[in-house]
Order: C-alpha cells, then structure tokens, then sequence
C-alpha cells in the first residue's frame, strides 16, 4: 500500500478486484483446488493487493497453511497445489507458509497487506 498509514487506498481495492475476478469465475474450481489439499487458510498478499499490481507482469504472492500433520505428505501437498494455483491463476506464484516466515519485518509487511482469499474453517472463499 502506498501511503504510510497501511490504509487501503482505491487502487489497492482496483488491484485485488482483479484476482477476486479470477477466482470469482471459477470459484467451483478453486474452492475444489482448496479442499483437495486441505488448505486451511489462504491469503493474498503484497503487490497483489496493493496499487503496485500489474496484470501483464506481476506474480501473486500467496500465504498458505495446509492441514497436514506429516511433515513429508505436507511437502508434497505444498509442491503440487503450487503448480495448480499457478496453472489456475496463469501467471507465477510466490507461495509462502506462516513457518517459513522467519524475518520479522517481512512477517510484519505481509501482515500489513494479507487479505484472506479461502477459509478452510468454512471451507469458502472469503472474497
């Protein structure tokens, strides 16, 4: 977000309309990606809800947790919905977990800018 106070601005509401759009229009598939590796929460985050998105260039940076207890079957469903959010969104993926977030100012600016996009509680897309 551009301005210091981490308030959303217009633009910042014009850049995340655009993924809601994409998933808006096939939800029944996304939602299905979610559940299929039991995605637990799922955020959008960084230049993906901010005005400094670009529909031609620009990644999705995504915060995920999984249900999965194992830590090698969780490697695994990490990997594969990887390539499937990918596939589905057509463009590249930056896909991070809460653990893997050790630096405490990157855990602080995704913090200031994560929109929870999927509710594995609810099992919906929280848009």
């Amino acid at each position: 977000m551009q301005n210091s106070n981490l308030v959303p601005t217009e633009n910042d509401y014009i850049s995340f309309m655009k993924i809601k759009d994409s998933i808006q229009a096939k939800l029944i598939d996304f939602t299905t990606l979610c559940k299929l590796y039991n995605v637990k929460n799922l955020y959008a985050f960084g230049s993906a809800t901010t005005d400094q998105f670009d529909e031609n260039s620009s990644d999705i940076d995504l915060l995920i947790e999984i249900e999965e207890n194992d830590p090698l079957e969780r490697g695994e469903k990490l990997l594969a919905i990887w390539d499937k959010l990918e596939e589905f969104f057509q463009r590249k993926v930056d896909l991070l977990t809460q653990s893997s977030l050790k630096n405490p100012i990157l855990r602080k600016n995704i913090d200031a800018t994560k929109i929870l996009i999927y509710d594995g509680k609810r099992q919906e897309v929280s848009l």
